[in-house]
């Protein structure tokens, strides 16, 4: 039998770490691959489908008038499906954690008119639009100031407007907290890595208490939705090398007919066709579609 050499984790690191690097992303090399590739995750979760959204308008919205402008602007590029990325924090491009998101699923936005010098951004504003994006919808919940973060009055106002958002969230036969924290203490547990229940009213008026609608966050304060995507691309590329070792047979009768010599060493890796992982025998460069 032939000897197999491939390690897929391995190469699947490498094919996005180096997507990390084409983007201009910047990060620090002592990171290790898994905190920087969950939080590329984190990075391509805010830039979003780049498909037309949907806008929803919370009935508590209110813009002051000097943003009216960038406001529409922004609109209008979600209204297009163009990209988002000059609106968001610079902090973005470092692929630093954004607690907000993690942890509510939340995306604040600046609302600047014109582009700045770097042609990179658009020009810094103190409020911020705070948006919750699902599938092809965006809701637009209100305009608030940096440090805000924290802000009870942001899910309230989900809940007042699209229950159906909060909804999963509900934790079943929750009838208020005990004890609910300020602003300030959910920042700081947020800071620690702590995910919170928050407190909010019904539309009848009763209490509930809901986990947070981003899913939560780790003690490494990333969120656990891109987390778990990490692990599942993990367990998929793992799969992936025991069907090759499966299908070995299958292998090596495509190399035969290819007329082309079984190599005494079978080397794969893994290259991105199309959005989907497909195996490489490298020595002789055939690609292989095999299910994970």
């Amino acid at each position: 039998m032939e000897k197999l050499e491939m390690d897929f984790v391995q190469y699947w690191h490498i094919a996005l770490i180096e997507e990390i690097k084409e983007e201009g992303l910047m990060f620090d090399e002592n990171l290790s691959k898994d905190l920087l590739i969950i939080r590329y995750f984190s990075y391509l979760r805010k830039k979003g489908i780049r498909k037309p959204y949907n806008i929803k308008i919370a009935k508590e919205f209110n813009c002051p008038p000097e943003l009216k402008k960038g406001l529409d602007q922004l609109i209008e590029v979600l209204k297009k499906g163009d990209d988002i990325s000059p609106y968001l924090s610079k902090q973005v491009d470092k692929l630093n954690n954004d607690g907000m998101y993690n942890d509510w699923g939340i995306l604040h936005l600046h609302l600047g008119d014109e582009i700045e010098a770097n042609k990179k951004y658009i020009k810094r504003t103190g409020p911020l639009l705070f948006v919750y994006f699902l599938n092809d919808m965006a809701y637009l919940i209100n305009v608030f100031q940096h440090k805000d973060w924290t802000k009870k009055d942001i899910l309230q106002i989900m809940q007042n407007n699209w229950p159906e958002l909060i909804e999963p969230f509900k934790i079943k036969g929750a009838q208020g907290l005990s004890y609910e924290v300020t602003d300030a203490q959910h920042q700081q547990l947020r800071d620690a890595g702590i995910s919170v229940p928050v407190e909010l009213i019904d539309k009848d008026g009763t209490k509930i208490v809901i986990i947070p609608p981003g899913m939560g966050i780790m003690t490494s304060g990333d969120a656990m939705i891109d987390v778990r995507e990490y692990q599942n691309g993990i367990k998929e590329v793992r799969k992936l090398e025991i069907s090759v070792k499966n299908n070995i047979g299958l292998i090596n009768d495509t190399i035969l007919k290819q007329k082309l010599q079984v190599p005494n060493v079978l080397r794969f890796n893994l290259v991105n066709i199309d959005g989907k992982w497909k195996v490489k025998e490298v020595n002789t460069g055939l690609i292989f579609n095999l299910s994970s």
